[in-house]
């Protein structure tokens, strides 16, 4: 007990003695990979990991993609901000398109799927025209969600 706490009372001096380390450049390319011709279109419905670089600054968080009746919806929740609405997503071969609900106004994500559907990367456009990279990762899942074509049959 007495070791852990002498680490609490020390780590906080150590930590303010050492010098801030310099931002370094987040590399972020956009290469989805070939797109399968004529392949039907994956179905985007899960949970992605992503990383934005918004004036050089690291931003992840988690983005929720769910259909609501025949039509893609969710959320964005990056870590240091609260939760937005995606309140539009398009995809068309393996362009896809996203419009999210902030309190400025519209901020756009415009960018590539990969052939699997489980990778997308491209340039998200603030309000005021500044853009950025954003790249997303799609989490594994068991769940099976019927492909966006089924849906619009019911």
């Amino acid at each position: 007990m007495t070791l852990a706490l002498t680490t609490l009372v020390l780590l906080p001096s150590a930590v303010a003695a050492a010098a801030p380390v310099p931002a370094k450049a987040i590399d972020v390319r956009c290469d989805p990979g070939p797109t399968a011709a004529g392949a039907q279109a994956p179905n985007l419905h899960g949970h992605w990991d992503f990383l934005m670089v918004p004036r050089g600054l690291p931003s992840f968080g988690l983005m929720s993609i769910g259909f609501v009746g025949a039509e893609y919806g969710g959320s964005l929740a990056p870590v240091r901000t609260a939760p937005v609405v995606v309140r539009n997503i398009s995809l068309t071969g393996n362009d896809i398109h996203m419009v999210v609900a902030s309190r400025e106004g519209d901020v756009r994500f415009d960018g590539k799927l990969s052939a699997k559907g489980d990778f997308m990367c491209g340039t998200v456009t603030y309000h005021g025209g500044e853009t950025f990279p954003m790249v997303a990762q799609k989490r594994p899942s068991t769940y099976q969600s019927p492909p966006q074509s089924q849906r619009a049959a019911r």
